[in-house]
């Protein structure tokens, strides 16, 4: 197809990887990000295409691929290990906690801080809000069973770093 095809449908091409994007992350920056790297590789490779049809499934294919790429880059990001020593600051008991309960849930507001932002955002669902996966992937607009996923590479995080800095046995 000629290039001045590509002006023409660039816009939709572009919006559709952005949806793919923000189906994957909620975040209207990664969403962008998605975008803007689809229609890049589209560019490079608008000469091979023969068709409108296959220069969508092409885009859908990239925009999908670069969300998992982000993703696993993601969690390739070393994640700051957090060594707190139970003499340091004791925080101010949590209403209908004790003074040990309430350090351990400081502690893992602190861990749930070095997760990424998505899980992040999650997380705060899943543990401050009391939020099943079913409500969080509603409200999110996060797949079901990427929630479930990224929910379970939170704990497993900070079960982890809780079990490193001596806080729980394991």
């Amino acid at each position: 197809m000629e290039h001045t095809e590509f002006a023409r449908l660039a816009p939709a091409l572009r919006e559709k990887a952005k949806a793919i994007g923000m189906n994957f992350f909620s975040s209207e920056g990664e969403a962008e990000d998605i975008a803007q790297e689809t229609v890049i590789r589209l560019w490079k490779a608008w000469g091979t295409l023969s068709s409108p049809q296959e220069a969508e499934r092409l885009a859908v294919q990239i925009a999908k691929h670069e969300c998992i790429n982000v993703w696993r880059r993601e969690q390739r990001r070393p994640h700051t290990s957090l060594t707190i020593s139970h003499e340091q600051t004791r925080p101010a008991p949590v209403e209908g906690h004790s003074l040990e309960e309430s350090e351990l849930v400081e502690t893992i507001r602190s861990i749930a801080l070095t997760l990424t932002r998505t899980e992040q955002r999650l997380w705060r669902m899943f543990a401050e809000a009391g939020m099943q996966t079913a409500e969080i992937a509603s409200a999110s607009g996060i797949n079901v069973r990427t929630v479930s996923s990224m929910l379970s590479h939170a704990r497993r995080h900070i079960y982890n770093v809780l079990k490193e800095g001596g806080y729980i046995d394991g």
